[in-house]
C-alpha cells in the first residue's frame, strides 16, 4: 500500500513542520528530517523540495522505502545538501546469503511536459540505485554527490545478478547534468540523450572507483568529459572470480574525452563515436579495448600500466571484433601512444576476419615484448585476430597505414604488419608503410620515439583523488608530459600531412586536435 503525497508527507515528517506546506508545493526546510513509513508517490504536479544547506543539512530517512513517480508527473523534485539514509531496497539475496539481483531503486522518477528533477550536495548512505526518466522537455541535474560504500546496489562475481548505480531514460533532449559525484559500486547508464557527465572543470569529473564501476552511455549528443574510472576486481572468498567486466562503452553519436580508465578485463568495449584524449591503463586481463569496425580513436594513451589488483591473459591493446554494418565504413586508430611496458605480449591491433581499420596512421607502438608466436600464427603489432586460421597471405584488413612508429627493443625478430591494404605493396606505396620511421627504412624497421619519461606506474593514489586533492586535469598533464617527444624526437612534424600541417606522430604534439588544446582551460 502506498500513502497519498501529502498524506505521506504529514505522517512521516519528524519535526511536525506539516502546517507550513502548502496545495502543491511541500517544502522541508533547512536542518530538518523526513522519514518515510511507505513509498512516497508524485504525481500530477507534485513539487517536493527539501532545502538543506551546507550549514544546515536536512535528513531524509527511507526505511527501505522509496521516492517513485507515476507516468504522468509534470512537476518537480529539488533536494539539495541531504544526507539520505536507506532509501531504496537491498539487493536480494538466497538462503545462502548469495545475491541474486537488484532490490527496488531508491529514486525511481518519470519527469514529463517541463518537469524537473534536482539532486545536489547529498550523500546517499545505504541507498539502492537511482533510476531517472525525462521525456518530453523534462531536465535533470544530479551533480556533487558522494554515495558512501555502504552502497546497496547489487554487486557480484556474476555480471546477470549484478546491477547499476544509476540509469538515465527518455526521450528528453534537453540538456542533463551528471557532475562531481563519487560513486564506490556499479556502473552509471545513459539511455538518454544530450547528457554531459563530468565537465570543463575539475569540480565537474565524477570519480568512479570500486566493484563493477564504469559507464555506458548510448544517448545521442551525449559527452563523457574528464572522469576518473579506477574499477576494482578483488579475489577473495566472496569473489573467487568475476564474468563480463567492462568499464568504459559509448554509442554512435557520443564523445568520450580526457578520462582517465584504469584496470579492468576488458577497459573500454564497444566505442562507436569519438573516443580521444584518454588515459586507458593498469589491464588485468583481456584488451585494453574491444570494439568493432567503427568509431574514431585518436589522442589517446594506450598504456600497460601495472595493475594493484592482479595480472591476467591477454589479447591485444585494440581487438577489432566485428564486420563493419554498411560498406565502405570502417574503424580509425591513429595519433595514439601503445606503451605495452615492457611486458605484454600481445598485438597492438588484431582484427578479426570480416573486421576492418580504415585507417591506422600516426601511431606510436613502443616497448612490447614479443614472442615468436602468439598461438597459431607469428606475433606481430598488427595481426589478425589471436585465434584466425593461418593463411598464406596477409589479410587486407586495412584501408590505409602509415605514418607509423614501432619501437620494440626487446623482441628478436620484430614484425609491424601481418595485415595489408588491398592493391598496395608495404613499405613502397604510399598508404602502406611508405611514411613509417624511418621513412626509407626495411619491413619492420623500428625507431626509438624518444619520448621525455614513459611512466611505468600510476604515481597518484585513489585516497588523494577521492579528496580532490590530486584533479584529473594534473593527471592528464603528468601523462602528457611524460609521453611528449623530446627534443631530437623522430615524431616531431612526421605524421601525416593530411593531418594538418608539422603534425607530429603519437598522441602528443602539433596537428589539428591536439589534446592540450582543447583542454588547456580544464582545472581553472
Amino acid at each position: 500500500m502506498k500513502l497519498p503525497f501529502l498524506a505521506c508527507l504529514v505522517s512521516c515528517c519528524a519535526f511536525g513542520f506539516a502546517s507550513q506546506l502548502h496545495a502543491g508545493t511541500k517544502a522541508i526546510g533547512a536542518g530538518e528530517t523526513l522519514q518515510l513509513q511507505e513509498d512516497l508517490v508524485l504525481a500530477g504536479d507534485d513539487v517536493l523540495e527539501i532545502k538543506g544547506t551546507a550549514d544546515r543539512p536536512c535528513t531524509l530517512i527511507g526505511n527501505q522505502h522509496r521516492i517513485r513517480s507515476d507516468a504522468k508527473w509534470t512537476g518537480s523534485l529539488k533536494i539539495a545538501h541531504c544526507t539520505i539514509q536507506k532509501l531504496g531496497e537491498p539487493a536480494k539475496r538466497a538462503g545462502n546469503g548469495q545475491i541474486t539481483g537488484p532490490g527496488a531503486a531508491a529514486f525511481d522518477l518519470k519527469a514529463t511536459g517541463k518537469g524537473g528533477i534536482v539532486i545536489e550536495h547529498c550523500t546517499f548512505d545505504a541507498c539502492a540505485a537511482i533510476h531517472l526518466q525525462n521525456d518530453d522537455v523534462s531536465t535533470a541535474s544530479f551533480r556533487n554527490n558522494t554515495v558512501l560504500e555502504s552502497s546497496v546496489v547489487a554487486i557480484t562475481k556474476n555480471i546477470e545478478n549484478s546491477g547499476p548505480a544509476f540509469v538515465a531514460r527518455g526521450n528528453s533532449k534537453e540538456r542533463k547534468l551528471f557532475q562531481g559525484n563519487f560513486i564506490p559500486r556499479g556502473k552509471i547508464v545513459f539511455q538518454a540523450p544530450n547528457w554531459l557527465i563530468g565537465g570543463d572543470r575539475d569540480a565537474d569529473s565524477n570519480l568512479l572507483i570500486g566493484w563493477r564501476i564504469g559507464i555506458e552511455a548510448h544517448g545521442d549528443g551525449s559527452v563523457v568529459r574528464g572522469n576518473y574510472f579506477h574499477l576494482r576486481m578483488p579475489i577473495n572468498a566472496e569473489f573467487p572470480h568475476w564474468s563480463q567486466v567492462s568499464v568504459f562503452t559509448t554509442g554512435k553519436n557520443v564523445i568520450g574525452e580526457h578520462n582517465v580508465i584504469r584496470d579492468g578485463e576488458w577497459i573500454v568495449r564497444f566505442v562507436e563515436g569519438e573516443f580521444r584524449y584518454n588515459i586507458i591503463s593498469d589491464i588485468i586481463d583481456h584488451d585494453l579495448m574491444q570494439t568493432g569496425s567503427y568509431g574514431r580513436i585518436h589522442h589517446n594513451l594506450f598504456l600497460a600500466g601495472v595493475s594493484d589488483s592482479r595480472q591476467g591473459s591477454m589479447s591485444a591493446c585494440i581487438a577489432v571484433v566485428y564486420p563493419p554494418k554498411n560498406p565502405g565504413e570502417g574503424i580509425e586508430v591513429f595519433n595514439n601512444v601503445f606503451d605495452g611496458g615492457g611486458r605484454l605480449d600481445v598485438p597492438g591491433i588484431e582484427v578479426a576476419p570480416k573486421g576492418f581499420v580504415k585507417s591506422v596512421r600516426n601511431n606510436v607502438f613502443f616497448n612490447f615484448a614479443h614472442k615468436e608466436k602468439y598461438y597459431k600464427l607469428p606475433q606481430a603489432m598488427i595481426r589478425t585476430i589471436w585465434n584466425d586460421e593461418p593463411t598464406e597471405e596477409k589479410p587486407a584488413r586495412l584501408g590505409y597505414a602509415d605514418y607509423n612508429l614501432f619501437h620494440n627493443p626487446g623482441v628478436k625478430a620484430p614484425r609491424n604488419y601481418l595485415l595489408s591494404v588491398a592493391g598496395k605493396v608495404e613499405r613502397q606505396d604510399a598508404g602502406f608503410g611508405k611514411h613509417d620511421i624511418p621513412v626509407g627504412g626495411a619491413k619492420d624497421a623500428q625507431a626509438d620515439p624518444k619520448f621525455k619519461g614513459p611512466i611505468e606506474k600510476f604515481p597518484f593514489s585513489n585516497d588523494d583523488i577521492r579528496a580532490r586533492k590530486v584533479t584529473i586535469s594534473q593527471i592528464l598533464a603528468a601523462y602528457r608530459e611524460a609521453y611528449t617527444p623530446a627534443d631530437g624526437s623522430p615524431l616531431i612534424g612526421a605524421g601525416d600531412p593530411a593531418d594538418g600541417e608539422g603534425n607530429f606522430i603519437g598522441a602528443i604534439g602539433a596537428g589539428k586536435n591536439p589534446p592540450h588544446d582543447r583542454f588547456g582551460h580544464f582545472g581553472k
